[in-house]
């Protein structure tokens, strides 16, 4: 592996648009590169790759080597969809690929968002939830939760095997004391 590229000279390199452009691609799930590309080459698109969040998978040996770029989260997300189908109802299953139908420039967005909401699952592609606070601290604030009948009964309980958890250790190692 080479040294870290400045992010100016990533840009200048004629593979900075290509990927750029793939990236926002929603239709694309693979970019190739074919075997004209060096070993430098590689490495300027390894890192263009890290910078941009894609994937990629080199290939090959020799004067042979490859090097493509991919948006794994997206297949993963596909493929578990596809799981999450077959398992669900027949009209969720319906109407999530009535969905897809509906909106094909937006399939990776609408699938992503069947895996999150259906499946209970993170969905990488839509990225990370900076800021966003549970439901709970944004009406209430700091109020209180309030208990229910079943947790105010058992709190005796709970701190009985608390307490019986933990062994006293004596100070020359001797269990018990």
């Amino acid at each position: 592996m080479a040294f870290q590229r400045t992010l100016s000279r990533l840009q200048g390199t004629p593979y900075w648009k290509p990927l750029e452009e793939f990236s926002k691609d929603e239709s694309k799930l693979e970019h190739g590169f074919g075997t004209r590309v060096t070993s430098a080459a590689r490495e300027d698109i390894r890192q263009i790759c890290k910078y941009m969040g894609l994937n990629f998978r080199c290939a090959g040996n020799g004067s042979q080597k490859r090097i493509m770029a991919l948006k794994l989260d997206l297949l993963r997300e596909r493929a578990r969809a596809e799981e999450l189908c077959k398992d669900a109802p027949k009209h969720t299953s319906g109407y999530f690929k009535s969905v897809l139908r509906l909106l094909p420039e937006h399939r990776n967005k609408v699938t992503a968002l069947f895996v999150q909401h259906y499946g209970g699952e993170k969905a990488w592609s839509l990225g990370e939830d900076y800021g966003k606070k549970p439901a709970e601290e944004q009406e209430g604030g700091d109020a209180k939760r309030q208990r229910t009948e079943a947790a105010s009964e058992s709190d005796d309980e709970d701190i009985e095997e608390l307490l019986n958890r933990y062994v006293a250790v004596g100070e020359d190692g001797s269990m018990g004391m």
